[in-house]
């Protein structure tokens, strides 16, 4: 199908005048070519685009506003419901009210993140139409151009938290139940596990959020006096060697392969990296395969990695005050040992970078549906292996943060996924079926089942 094509059955009918007249600026380029495209025509064209540029971009931050007035709005009003000394079928009904204008809010959110979409995929294209067909060159300018209003830079993220919050609260009777819970409770032992992994094409990723919030809100990890949900970004520095024996061990699952990283969440400021070491276990060892991990300050890692530095100082800090067991000490001091070991023995260095920003979904306190969704995973070289010192004597290269799409660097340094990964966490007592919502929803065309994905 071709483009125009598709943005004419794509677009939201009662916002056909605000989109990008495609079909217009390419009728104007192929008239103005077979004539002998001039630089007048090129002025004219240029005036043309930033006029669409323009009107798409104040129409996307003029609806963007309204979304947030709406929830705003909301909020007010089960606070007043709330607040209102009425009956509770009084209640349930003036909330189930504002549960339908949240619904009107969420299909709204959806057509403006495909118009956002739509509408940068449409400038695009008539760019390198242009570039391909006029004696002009127009892309570095447009670039430009789209920087100073970048309507296309919007994710949505802050009003997705939002409308998680207010579902959760109109779903609960207008209370908060879930504010004080450990997120991680409620993970109990009689219960059959399931775990499954999904494909998700970009075009789908807003809807399939915004379905999913609607069952079970966004879980967000608070730090202590944190007053701003947590930057979304996992990123992880995979260690092996030149021969990759690590990823060759897991890639084979033989019998004590094991995986080395460091990981950290949030932006490059974030003093804590987690030492982490999956160990692949056999069946027949009766074992099953674990991840242990540790954390240490950032400015220790390169001592550490060394040998230059222990972890004694700060499992004495913690026998002193209590907080880890003598038995949990011990395993943290073992693994640190273990690790070590393995990099000098083995002759580990940084050799790749995985990114991701995640979306996290479960009712805090309850672990029978836990829902990730996983977007932008991007893999990025940290090794050094064709003689370019990407990392240099640091344990990860310093010239990225968590910019994603890391523009900057070279093509041949970066692999973009082109899916989001979704992951399903089921956990039910035997015999029992997974919520209808959640059959819904991997029987849909929003996601295409991967088994065994890693």
């Amino acid at each position: 199908m071709k483009f125009g094509q598709q943005l004419r059955e794509s677009l939201f009918p009662d916002w056909k005048f605000y989109y990008v007249d495609y079909s217009g600026l390419k009728r104007f380029l192929y008239e103005r070519t077979d004539k002998g495209y001039t630089a007048d025509d090129e002025s004219e064209f240029v005036k043309l685009l930033d006029s669409e540029l323009e009107k798409v971009n104040n129409f996307q931050q003029t609806k963007s506003s309204e979304m947030k007035r709406r929830i705003e709005y909301c909020e007010k009003q089960v606070d007043l419901i709330t607040q209102n000394p009425a009956p509770e079928d009084a209640k349930r009904e003036q909330l189930d009210i504002i549960e339908r204008e949240i619904d009107a809010v969420i299909g709204e959110v959806y057509e403006l993140a495909k118009f956002t979409r739509l509408n940068f995929t449409a400038f695009m294209k008539i760019v390198k139409k242009h570039d391909k067909n006029a004696p002009f060159v127009l892309k570095p300018m447009f670039a430009e151009q789209l920087n100073s209003r970048p309507f296309f830079k919007e994710n949505f993220d802050e009003l997705l938290l939002e409308l998680s919050r207010l579902y959760n609260i109109v779903r609960n009777g207008g209370v908060d139940v879930d504010g004080s819970k450990d997120p991680q409770s409620g993970n109990g032992q009689n219960f059959v596990r399931q775990t499954t992994k999904y494909w998700v094409h970009p075009d789908n990723v807003m809807e399939l959020k915004l379905y999913i919030l609607k069952y079970l809100p966004v879980l967000i990890y608070r730090t202590k006096g944190a007053t701003k949900p947590p930057n979304p970004a996992i990123t992880s520095i995979y260690f092996d060697n030149d021969k990759l024996d690590l990823y060759q061990g897991r890639l084979e699952k033989s019998e004590g392969a094991e995986a080395i990283r460091l990981r950290w969440y949030g932006d490059m400021d974030s003093t804590e990296i987690f030492v982490e070491r999956k160990t692949h276990h056999e069946d027949w060892t009766g074992e099953k395969s674990v991840k242990e991990r540790f954390s240490i300050k950032e400015k220790y890692v390169n001592d550490y990695l060394a040998g230059e530095y222990t972890l004694d100082s700060k499992i004495e800090r913690l026998r002193e005050e209590g907080k880890k067991s003598e038995q949990d000490l011990h395993d943290m001091e073992t693994l640190s040992r273990e690790v070590l070991e393995s990099v000098k023995t083995k002759h580990l260095e940084p050799v790749v970078r995985s990114f991701y920003n995640r979306t996290a979904f479960q009712i805090p306190g309850d672990a029978r549906v836990r829902i990730s969704l996983d977007t932008e995973l991007t893999m990025v070289r940290e090794d050094s292996f064709d003689g370019k010192p990407r990392a240099g004597n640091n344990w990860r290269r310093t010239d990225i943060g968590v910019d994603y799409p890391f523009s900057q660097l070279p093509e041949q340094d970066v692999c973009r996924f082109p899916y989001a990964i979704l992951e399903v966490k089921l956990q039910t007592q035997s015999g029992v079926e997974p919520p209808q919502w959640v059959l819904d929803l991997i029987d849909s065309h929003l996601v295409e089942a991967v088994p065994k994905f890693s």
